[in-house]
């Protein structure tokens, strides 16, 4: 992995899984996933979790080889209760890597500075079960560490690797839409300059993202959202002649908070969202409970009509895509616009990065 590789920050769920399954093999072979592993989820009639821990993470090891095969991805479980065990008293981290590691699959654990020391003994024992090393994912508040290269150091020494077997991300998440290039800069150089030791590491990525927690004020048919984060890195990489480049990372087409939703209340509209060379294309329906999904064939259509619309060729979700506005496939349900949306991001950046850092173009 290098500055080449593209670091999608996914929710391990059907669309997502579903999107990394449907890449071609090339883009799969300069993408490396950050998989953040959901809670159970509530069900709010009975107010209760809708399953179990030993249910909701049974399959996890079988689906990660089943859409990801043998490739690399960092596995964070963040949004796991720290004090969560198996039935049989089994730490969960255990639990997550052993089914993973059984399968075939390179899972790499993810460290962060809010772990507690029942799941940093956990990752060390997944270290010694054949994990090749550890991602830190640091978060703008982790800056405020007024010893945060010794804390750094004292997590990884806990989980029983060096500097040089950790994959390090800079996670800046939401951003501003419209933050200036300079700024975005400036704001990623200041936090080089409080941890000088980022070129010591296996790897080194930043990750951001300026899609809106809300799409409720962009008008239909559909907008532009600049992607901020994109033109920030592109215009980082000309200030770093002589440093190390990072790879970039962001959260495809979604904002990096987890919001559980009670569906009995919430009215969901149809969304298309579409990748551009700078911006999302965000295109808004009505209900999908009073108008159905037949209006993403409309949606569909219009996208097609732009400019900036690639061929089918181009990806699966392009492919589908023109195949919904002929009428020659289902219109599918939400799942299905969010494995398209997220498909069609990935295969984007793939081929970006590779046309940004000269190289060949990823074909299928």
């Amino acid at each position: 992995m290098n500055h080449t590789t593209y670091v999608p920050i996914l929710k391990w769920k059907m669309g997502e899984y579903q999107a990394l399954s449907r890449l071609t093999e090339a883009v799969k072979d300069r993408t490396v996933p950050l998989l953040e592993i959901p809670p159970v989820g509530f069900d709010f009639e009975t107010q209760q979790q809708k399953k179990s821990h030993d249910d909701h993470l049974q399959d996890f090891g079988k689906r990660l080889y089943s859409k990801w095969q043998g490739r690399q991805c960092f596995i964070d479980v963040k949004h796991l209760p720290c004090d969560v065990r198996m039935d049989k008293g089994q730490h969960y981290v255990d639990f997550i890597f052993e089914r993973a590691l059984g399968e075939g699959c390179q899972p790499i654990p993810v460290v962060d500075l809010k772990m507690d020391k029942a799941c940093l003994s956990a990752l060390k024992k997944v270290q010694r079960a054949g994990v090749s090393g550890a991602c830190l994912r640091l978060q703008s508040a982790d800056f405020d560490h007024d010893d945060l290269l010794e804390e750094v150091e004292r997590r990884l020494s806990a989980v029983g690797v060096g500097v040089a077997e950790t994959d390090l991300i800079f996670d800046f998440e939401s951003t501003p839409a419209a933050i200036p290039r300079g700024a975005y800069v400036r704001l990623v150089k200041s936090h080089l300059d409080m941890f000088p030791d980022y070129n010591r590491f296996r790897s080194f990525t930043l990750a951001a993202t300026s899609y809106p927690a809300s799409i409720a004020t962009l008008k239909a048919p559909f907008e532009l959202v600049p992607r901020s984060e994109w033109s920030g890195y592109k215009a980082l990489l000309d200030t770093l002649e002589k440093h190390r480049l990072p790879a970039f990372g962001d959260y495809t087409v979604a904002h990096p908070d987890l919001v559980e939703l009670d569906m009995r209340l919430i009215k969901p509209f149809a969304k298309l969202r579409y990748t551009t060379a700078f911006d999302w294309h965000i295109a808004k329906g009505k209900s999908v409970r009073k108008e159905g999904f037949e209006q993403y064939r409309e949606m569909c259509a219009e996208l097609l009509e732009q400019t900036y619309c690639d061929k089918p060729s181009f990806s699966q979700a392009d492919q589908y895509i023109s195949d919904c506005a002929a009428g020659d496939v289902a219109t599918g349900n939400l799942s299905t616009w969010v494995w398209v949306s997220t498909n069609r991001h990935i295969s984007k950046l793939v081929a970006d990065l590779s046309k940004l850092h000269g190289l060949s173009k990823p074909r299928g």
